[in-house]
C-alpha cells in the first residue's frame, strides 16, 4: 500500500507539472526575451493601394506593446478618405506582450479624390496611437484613385463593367485572445488528465503484480489447520481431516498422524495441532 501511496503522489506531481508545462508553453515561455518589455511599435497599412473612385479599401493599425498598457487609436488618419462603418478591435495576449490591431473601412468619396485627368494620388494623414499616455504614429501608403469611366470606355458601345472583388475584413464571433485562453486551459486539463491516467494505469500495474496468489492444495491445508489452532475442537478436526487426505500421497506417516490425531479422544489440542503442521511445513515443504 505504501508504494501505491508513492506512485500517486508523483502522479498528482506530475500532473500539476504537466499543466504548469501547458501553461507556460501557451502563454509564450521566455519568447518575452526577443523583444524588450518596455519597447512598442505602431504600423498602418492598406489592404490595397490602387483602386477606382468609391471602392473601399481595408485599413489595418496594428500595434505592439508591452501587456497591460493601455493603447488607444487617437486618430485612424484615413482623411481624405471616408470611414464606412465602425472599427474593429482585436487584441491577443502572449507572454509579456500584447497585439492589438485595429480595421476600418474606408472609401475615397469626395472630390479630393478626383483627377482633372487621369488618377489621382492621395496620401491619407498619419494614424496616431496613445500608448500609456504617449503618442506613436505610423504613416499610410498613398493611394492611387483611378477614375471609374475612362474616355475610351465611354467611346464603347458596351461599356465594360467592373466590380469590387476585394474580400470584406475579417469579423470574429468569439474573441481570438478568449477563444486561446479557453483553448489553453483545456490542454492544460487534458495534459493533467493524461499524467492521472498514466498514474492509475501504473498503480493498477503494481497491484496485479504484488498480489499475493491464492492458496491451493496442501498449502492451503497447512494455513487452514494454522488457522483452527485458536477455533474449536470441531473445526481442528476437519482441518486436521483435510491435511490427513492431502498427504496421503506425499508421505503416509504423516497422514496416519493426521488422521489418528483428527478423530482422537479426547479432542485433538491447539498444542498438538500445531506440532504436527510445524513437522509437515518442515518434512514436505521444507524439503
Amino acid at each position: 500500500m505504501g508504494a501505491v501511496k508513492w506512485i500517486w503522489i508523483g502522479t498528482v506531481a506530475a500532473a500539476a507539472a504537466a499543466a504548469a508545462i501547458v501553461l507556460v508553453i501557451a502563454h509564450g515561455g521566455g519568447s518575452g526575451a526577443s523583444a524588450p518589455a518596455s519597447s512598442q511599435s505602431v504600423s498602418a497599412k492598406l489592404d490595397r493601394t490602387t483602386v477606382d473612385f468609391a471602392d473601399p479599401v481595408t485599413a489595418t493599425v496594428t500595434v505592439d506593446a508591452p501587456r497591460g498598457a493601455s493603447v488607444r487609436l487617437s486618430n485612424g488618419g484615413l482623411a481624405p478618405l471616408t470611414q464606412l462603418g465602425g472599427t474593429q478591435v482585436t487584441r491577443i495576449e502572449r507572454g509579456g506582450r500584447q497585439a492589438v490591431t485595429y480595421t476600418m473601412r474606408a472609401s475615397c468619396l469626395d472630390d479630393r479624390c478626383i483627377a482633372r485627368r487621369g488618377s489621382k494620388r492621395v496620401l491619407p494623414r498619419p494614424a496616431v496611437v496613445n500608448i500609456d499616455g504617449s503618442t506613436s504614429s505610423a504613416p499610410w501608403p498613398a493611394v492611387v484613385v483611378e477614375p471609374r469611366v475612362a474616355p475610351a470606355d465611354v467611346a464603347k458601345l458596351r461599356p465594360p463593367l467592373r466590380s469590387d472583388s476585394s474580400p470584406p475584413a475579417v469579423t470574429f464571433n468569439t474573441s481570438p485572445d478568449r477563444l486561446a485562453t479557453v483553448l489553453d486551459v483545456a490542454a492544460a486539463l487534458l495534459a493533467a488528465a493524461a499524467a492521472l491516467l498514466a498514474g492509475a494505469a501504473a498503480a493498477s500495474l503494481y497491484r496485479r503484480r504484488n498480489r499475493p496468489q491464492p492458496l491451493t492444495g496442501l498449502d492451503r491445508a497447512l494455513a487452514l489447520a494454522r488457522e483452527a489452532e485458536d477455533r474449536p475442537a470441531p473445526d481442528r478436526r476437519r482441518a486436521l481431516g483435510l491435511l490427513a487426505e492431502l498427504l496421503g500421497s506425499r508421505d503416509d506417516r504423516l497422514a496416519d498422524e493426521a488422521e489418528e490425531l483428527a478423530w482422537s479422544a479426547p479432542s485433538p489440542t491447539p498444542g498438538a495441532l500445531s506440532e504436527l503442521v510445524t513437522e509437515v511445513e518442515e518434512k514436505v515443504n521444507g524439503g
